[in-house]
């Protein structure tokens, strides 16, 4: 909507939104290069860059040709090989192979379709192009450098360095972006989901498409288990800052890189008049650059710097009445909490912004439901002192989607969650489906979170917290911790007594279209949840690390759910590791072996 149709003069934002320039593209310092998938697809072997160079079996993609690109970002299974086995590659394979087979589509995951409603599915006809490459980083980045560390130092000339500092710019590039997440043995550790959201260069990459224009992105977790994640809430993650890397030196060095990352995103955001999108990502930043040494800015406008801090929050974000929404439905209050600046969020107080106002509309890009008050988003960005200044100011912890304290389970803030309880949080209080803090920290994979809430829990609810962790975040670890703490690995989910009123209804809802051909990730769990175990859940969202641990730990195979269905039926028809097909079969061995290996210390990573 233009400012003259609001019958106001435009502000200094909108004003220097229309001075910027067309955006060029990402920069690019060293050629993309990649693989055709029909090359991909007849590899019986994982070699490097040179080889494939030497036998012209590469190509540069070039930006803005008729070529489809697909960035592949994956864990390695050792120290110096990515694969050797072939494993991961097999499951690529068969992942292209399904991609490229007849009709279809892949489905939104279900975390996303509850909470992006706006993602969608993608068809299998956007991979059908004739002109199909893959980037992969050991075909697509140099190796051979007898450099003593895969790491971005670029100090001595090396080309290696250069492409892997170039790797936000191949993901701007393209259309679309595959988490390779199998659960596969390496030698030291059980490589999963978790450990890819874990690992810091998997951040960045993740982080450079979640900010592009295009933030969704396929997990694949088989050869037939794909979905389309949307959101930053909708899959567990964390600060790139934070990550693991095996070349410590890299955490400081991606420091200019998330702060380009972050800037294309802002000025992407200004260029599409999208001023919410860039207020969000202003105030982000010290969350983007958690771990990192960067120090986020203040805005993109020249002000005087004797200016106080809530004038120039103001100005710098394009707000002219504190007490008023902007067009997303956010209020001036709610900006300052994604930011964190207690002196912003107290100067807005005394200027009688209201403390318990609530967003009114939801944010997909972001995963954000609606009617979020400031508390929730201080909350679930981590923001301990702002947490407390909200709470001072008299913020309610309850009335939105879901009270504050489940946030804090979202981002494993256990300050924030004792900051709350301190105040006077219900222990009980629950989302307006009936979900606890336990249960969303245990299906985010929010350890700490887990530890401090679950020697306190109920059975009810340690049971509840395990069926989550299996659909979603659960490591061998977080499982193993629920079921230490007396959570029944054999609790079979009963509808009528594990959800509110509302969540009944919402689930009964999703199963009758379901059964009626409205068939989604959604409405597959909602059909066939009542009766569940947790071991179901494991199986038919293909998390199968949590599969194992549950096998190991006296899972019963013959029980079924209230439509018949065991978890070996779920099994059916996906490309699952041998070792829990043997679990399935009734030889609990081999799992019992990978809980052991998962608990050895020390993680296998390349500073990719």
């Amino acid at each position: 909507m233009s400012c003259c149709t609001l019958g106001r003069p435009p502000t200094a934002l909108e004003l220097h939104a229309k001075s910027l320039p067309e955006d060029n593209g990402a920069k690019r310092i060293f050629p993309m290069y990649t693989v055709a998938v029909e090359t991909l697809l007849q590899m019986t072997a994982v070699e490097p860059h040179e080889a494939l160079k030497a036998r012209g079996q590469l190509v540069e993609f070039e930006y803005g040709s008729d070529q489809t690109a697909s960035f592949v970002s994956h864990q390695w299974m050792t120290q110096h090989h990515p694969d050797p086995e072939c494993e991961q590659l097999k499951i690529l394979q068969g992942a292209f192979a399904h991609l490229l087979g007849t009709g279809g589509s892949v489905p939104v995951d279900f975390v996303t379709e509850a909470f992006v409603p706006s993602a969608k599915r993608i068809p299998k006809s956007a991979f059908q192009t004739s002109l199909l490459v893959v980037w992969y980083d050991y075909f697509s980045v140099p190796q051979r450098e007898n450099r003593p560390t895969f790491g971005a130092d670029d100090m001595d000339g090396s080309q290696q360095a250069r492409a892997i500092n170039c790797i936000p710019a191949y993901v701007a590039r393209c259309k679309h972006f595959l988490a390779l997440c199998p659960t596969l043995k390496s030698d030291s550790k059980v490589l999963g989901a978790m450990t890819w959201s874990q690992r810091g260069w998997c951040r960045v990459e993740r982080a450079a498409r979640e900010l592009s224009p295009d933030s969704t992105w396929i997990l694949i977790q088989s050869s037939s288990c794909l979905v389309v994640v949307g959101g930053t809430t909708s899959f567990p993650t964390g600060p790139v800052g934070e990550g693991n890397f095996s070349n410590e030196e890299d955490r400081q060095k991606l420091a200019p890189v998330m702060r380009d990352i972050v800037m294309r995103k802002m000025m992407h955001c200004l260029k599409k008049s999208d001023f919410p999108g860039f207020r969000r990502q202003l105030n982000l930043q010290s969350v983007h650059f958690r771990g990192l040494e960067v120090q986020p800015i203040d805005g993109l406008l020249d002000i005087d710097n004797d200016v106080d801090a809530v004038s120039q929050f103001l100005f710098q974000n394009g707000l002219r009445n504190v007490q008023k929404p902007d067009t997303a439905g956010w209020w001036p209050l709610h900006y300052a909490a994604l930011s964190g600046k207690t002196e912003v969020i107290r100067g807005l107080l005394r200027l009688r912004a209201s403390v318990n106002e609530r967003t009114s509309k939801p944010e997909p890009d972001a995963g954000i439901p609606p009617w979020m008050s400031a508390l929730d988003l201080a909350v679930l960005y981590a923001h301990h002192d702002a947490t407390l200044a909200l709470i001072s100011a008299g913020a309610e912890m309850e009335g939105g989607v879901g009270p504050a304290q489940n946030y804090a389970g979202m981002a494993d803030s256990v300050e924030c969650l004792r900051a709350l309880r301190a105040a006077g949080a219900r222990r009980e209080a629950a989302s307006i489906l009936g979900h606890t803090c336990l249960e969303v920290a245990a299906g985010m994979h929010s350890l700490l979170c887990v530890e401090e809430l679950a020697p306190h829990a109920s059975t009810a609810e340690l049971n509840r917290a395990l069926g989550f962790a299996a659909m979603r975040g659960g490591s061998v670890e977080l499982v193993q911790h629920l079921i230490s703490n007396q959570a029944d690995v054999n609790c079979q989910y009963d509808l009528a007594c594990e959800l509110n009123r509302f969540g009944r209804f919402v689930v009964r809802a999703a199963a009758l279209a379901h059964r009626f051909g409205k068939v989604t990730a959604l409405s597959t769990v909602s059909y066939h949840i009542h009766g569940s175990t947790p071991l179901m859940h494991a199986v038919r969202m293909a998390n199968y690390e949590a599969a194992v641990a549950l096998i190991a730990n006296g899972a019963r195979l013959d029980l079924r759910d209230s439509h018949g269905f065991s978890a070996a039926d779920f099994a059916k028809g996906q490309s699952i590791p041998h070792f829990l097909q043997k679990g399935l079969d009734g030889d609990p061995s081999e799992c019992e072996r990978v809980i052991s290996l998962a608990f050895q210390n020390g993680m296998i990573e390349v500073a990719f």
